[in-house]
């Protein structure tokens, strides 16, 4: 549904009014209608009246835009009816209800239920990991209602909400702000399906920001990588999971991508895969001479092209493989809850899960030297603000090198 206001031009009186009127654009039906105001065209701004100035005489603005708002509020309300009601949408019936001075009434849809279907509906075009997301983030707005014994309403979804739910993700939960921007971001995708959906009429949401921060980028050095690579486990599960982890480091392929390779995606040359993230098709990567030893020493065995592991255990195991392989320097990370800014140092190999071997491949091809075009190709990085963040990692590392250098 799309509405918008518009001049009847051909109906302009000898004052130099203009009525206006409101264009419904619905499943292939188009409705005109006046509204019952005029204007002159001088102060028309294309869907409301602009105010007069102070040396003009009065254009009645705050009564004409006070009534073009209540027109769009019950069309919207009409749309919430045929939806909430699941009714297809008619001319004649929607007319009778504008005309009507009954007040629209529609069968309501609870907020958790229009969560529900929003993640259901997207469950045949979105990724595991964006469902199970958008899952989580549905489970903490419950307990969030839970905890503060209020019903979360359409309706109720304004700044005191915001505001309540920042105090309590902040101060109560004491989660991060990077995640809490990942729950605002989510809430409002949703929130915006809901309106298009026609369960829900309140923009109050759109005003939310919540703030992010840079993350401290966890990577392997190339020294590192190559003790983690040459290192001699005394047992197959650990060799297996350090030659799984280590492909993602050589090709920048991340781990879901990783666990549906096939013999049929891999040539002499390359990796031709679909990358499942971001619905790539037909992806090429080249494989280099580390990626061909990995293959080479699963072929013609049962875990051609290679062994599969379980995610549930695969970040317990790597980071076992990455402490017998002496990977236990200090590192510390850094983070934000609220304006309060947290660090933990520990062993790196602590630090190290799944994640972390693509974030190995971009840094340590920066640093190699690769071009940051072809990376970003290699790597499927759609948005340059995400090899930024890899660019700045290692400005640091070069001027690291050059003040040791040059002490």
């Amino acid at each position: 549904m799309k509405v918008s206001f518009e001049l009847r031009k051909e109906k302009v009186s000898s004052s130099g009014l203009i009525p206006v009127q409101f264009v419904l654009r619905a499943d292939s039906v188009r409705i005109r209608r006046n509204v019952g105001v005029s204007v002159q065209e001088k102060y028309w701004d294309g869907s409301r009246v602009k105010p007069n100035l102070k040396k003009e005489p009065s254009n009645n603005y705050h009564h004409i835009n006070d009534e073009l708002q209540k027109v769009e509020e019950r069309i919207n309300d009409i749309f919430f009816f045929f939806r909430a009601n699941k009714l297809p949408f008619s001319k004649e019936l929607f007319l009778s209800k504008f005309d009507s001075e009954v007040e629209i009434k529609a069968v309501t849809i609870e907020f958790f239920e229009c969560f529900r279907e929003f993640i259901d509906g997207g469950k045949l075009t979105k990724t595991y990991n964006t469902v199970k997301a958008q899952t989580s983030v549905m489970n903490f707005l419950k307990q969030f209602e839970t905890d503060f014994a209020s019903k979360i309403l359409f309706d109720s979804i304004n700044d005191v909400f915001f505001e309540e739910l920042s105090r309590y993700a902040i101060k109560e939960r004491k989660i991060k702000n990077n995640y809490f921007a990942k729950i605002v971001a989510v809430m409002k995708s949703m929130l915006r399906w809901s309106i298009k959906k026609g369960y829900n009429g309140n923009r109050n949401f759109e005003d939310f920001r919540a703030s992010e921060h840079d993350v401290d980028i966890v990577y392997l050095t190339f020294e590192e990588l190559m003790c983690l690579y040459n290192h001699d486990f005394e047992n197959n599960r650990l060799a297996h999971v350090r030659d799984f982890y280590c492909m993602g480091c050589f090709t920048g392929l991340r781990f879901s991508d990783l666990s549906k390779l096939h013999l049929a995606n891999i040539s002499d040359e390359h990796i031709v895969i679909s990358i499942q993230k971001t619905k790539t098709q037909n992806h090429a990567i080249k494989l280099n001479r580390y990626a061909k030893a990995i293959l080479e020493k699963y072929k013609n065995t049962v875990y051609e092209p290679l062994p599969t592991i379980s995610s549930q255990k695969f970040n317990d195991y790597i980071k076992e493989c990455c402490e017998l392989a002496g990977i236990d320097q200090q590192f510390t990370a850094h983070w934000f809850v609220g304006v309060e800014k947290k660090s933990i140092t520990q062993p790196k190999y602590k630090f190290i899960t799944s994640h972390t071997a693509r974030k190995t491949f971009i840094t340590n091809s920066l640093l190699l030297g690769m071009e940051p075009k072809a990376i970003k190709k290699i790597a499927n990085i759609k948005r340059d603000a995400v090899l930024d963040k890899y660019m700045k990692v290692t400005e640091a590392f070069t001027d690291s090198q050059m003040d040791n250098a040059w002490k």
